[in-house]
């Protein structure tokens, strides 16, 4: 992350949330939209039913995490339970790998890769600004 970025974020880090908020929204319609071809690309057949799945969740998401993102001090009960989901999403998708990359493409093993480091960055940066949140 650049010095820019990171100032920003530590300035106010009720922007990740609402970064996080249109990129589950923006995530959550593509995997609507897109849950057959990217099923296909994965390679695994029960993929379809886990994308459309994640692309639901991913709306009420989408608006906690905006929720969360406008809040003037918001509860901290509210911010554990987003970190955990952030967290809880990388661990399934690391037992995903573990289980079943041996039936995926490379494709698929890439795609679930790419998006589990995606959450693991956002959630770093979330936990960045914990303290900062709660002050």
């Amino acid at each position: 992350m650049t010095s820019a970025a990171q100032t920003l974020i530590l300035r106010d880090p009720r922007l990740i949330y609402r970064f996080d908020a249109v990129l589950s929204l923006t995530m959550g319609i593509a995997l609507l939209a897109l849950a057959s071809p990217l099923a296909s690309l994965i390679g695994w057949a029960p993929m379809h039913t886990v994308l459309l799945g994640a692309g639901l969740f991913l709306f009420p998401w989408a608006l906690g995490n905006w929720t969360l993102g406008a809040a003037i001090g918001p509860d901290r009960f509210s911010l554990i339970a987003n970190l955990l989901g952030d967290g809880l999403w990388v661990l399934l998708s690391v037992f995903l790998l573990v289980l079943y990359s041996a039936q995926m493409t490379a494709i698929g093993v890439t795609f679930i890769i790419a998006q589990a480091l995606a959450v693991s960055a956002v959630f770093a940066i979330k936990l960045a600004g914990f303290k900062t949140l709660r002050a």
